[in-house]
């Protein structure tokens, strides 16, 4: 059996503080039982008054169930519904101070409805309505008294049972948020490998491919493009030990990269043979992760035009506004929708990052030749 969860009242508490707790309501229990005890019978309705030693003991037996109630709840019901029934049924406990004995009940039964599940819990209750019912009702006789105990007392039991399933709710909701975070820090790290890699393996292919044609002719120029293959290959490496080093919580913590970093982007598609041109206008200040969007968006749309388009040229325009940034790369390509990515993975996930902003993407061609591809981030508010 798991350990009950405590109470928003109580939630600083560990389970022995609560279980120190029901021992000091044990003692206040088995002194009120001890006082239902000792007194005696009305002169209107004659019976059996006990000595002094079992009044002090029906006291004594009846704190046990407040104090085991969470240990052994079912135990503890049973324990606290024989002593009701006999102490009614003997007259150790006059009919006029069952209050005593009800309130051990009503509070053992709430921790049989917190503490159990349905199928065991209402078989409980059920007995011991039905056996305080019979009881009180053959030693009170009167209807409205007996009707009034039963219900508080499962009013007790039906407090406790919900009380377990907001706890129930309360652990699924947590579940499902935890959950749903991991689905979306797995997205984003996908996300990230894929424009890092997806960028870095494009410069490389290229130049290899360069490098191949010119081999013979051009060693210079193989050269220059083997020294292009190794430095991405390097920085490739760097950016994914950095995205790796993220999952790990005892990894030092390195800037994402931002605005800063696009003239290194740029530069590497530079030396793919692309002509770029930046263009970013605006001063205002972005937090970081809106920064990281756009870097990784450039990243992805010209690793789509590296990849794809089959261009000479491809300009990269970015306005900063108060409230939302646009970013626009452009190229003279002549690649088919297909093939510029639209189906595929890279624009998935730059649709991807412009939604958690609140923004849209589009990539369609240009009357004028080429590919556009447009991405709307706005702030948060």
């Amino acid at each position: 059996m798991t350990a009950a969860v405590p109470s928003p009242l109580l939630r600083g508490l560990s389970r022995g503080q609560l279980i120190a707790l029901d021992a000091a309501l044990a003692v206040g229990a088995a002194l009120l039982g001890f006082l239902a005890a000792i007194e005696g019978p009305v002169p209107t309705h004659p019976g059996w008054h006990e000595p002094p030693s079992v009044s002090v003991l029906f006291g004594v037996l009846l704190g046990v169930p407040v104090a085991l109630r969470r240990i052994r709840p079912v135990a503890a019901a049973s324990g606290a519904l024989v002593l009701t029934v006999a102490a009614a049924a003997t007259g150790v406990v006059p009919d006029y101070a069952g209050l005593a004995p009800t309130v051990v009940v009503g509070l053992v039964l709430y921790t049989v409805g917190t503490e159990l599940d349905r199928r065991r819990s209402v078989p409980i209750v059920v007995v011991g309505l039905v056996a305080v019912a019979v009881v009180f009702g053959w030693v009170a006789r009167q209807p409205f008294e007996v009707l009034l105990v039963t219900w508080v007392l499962g009013a007790c039991w039906a407090v406790g049972r919900t009380v377990r399933e907001r706890r129930a709710y309360a652990a699924r909701a947590a579940r499902q948020a935890t959950e749903l975070a991991l689905g979306e820090e797995r997205l984003r790290i996908a996300r990230d490998l894929h424009d890092i890699v997806a960028h870095s393996m494009s410069v490389i292919a290229v130049r290899a491919t360069v490098a191949d044609h010119v081999a013979d002719a051009n060693p210079q120029q193989m050269r220059e493009s083997l020294q292009v293959i190794a430095a991405t290959s390097r920085e490739a490496l760097a950016e994914l030990r950095r995205a790796l080093a993220a999952l790990r919580t005892e990894a030092v913590v390195t800037p994402a990269p931002g605005l800063a970093d696009l003239g290194g982007l740029i530069g590497a598609a530079r030396t793919a043979g692309l002509a770029v041109d930046l263009d970013v206008r605006g001063d205002e200040v972005l937090p970081d992760g809106l920064e990281l969007a756009v870097f990784r968006l450039v990243q992805e749309a010209l690793t789509n035009v590296l990849k794809h388009a089959h261009a000479t040229a491809c300009r990269v325009q970015i306005d900063i506004g108060p409230d939302e940034v646009r970013v626009e790369v452009s190229d003279d390509g002549t690649a088919a929708p297909r093939a510029s990515g639209i189906a595929g993975q890279g624009l998935v996930g730059m649709r991807e990052r412009a939604a958690l902003f609140g923004g849209e993407l589009a990539a369609e061609p240009r009357a004028q030749g080429g590919w556009l591809v447009a991405a709307t981030l706005r702030r948060a508010t």
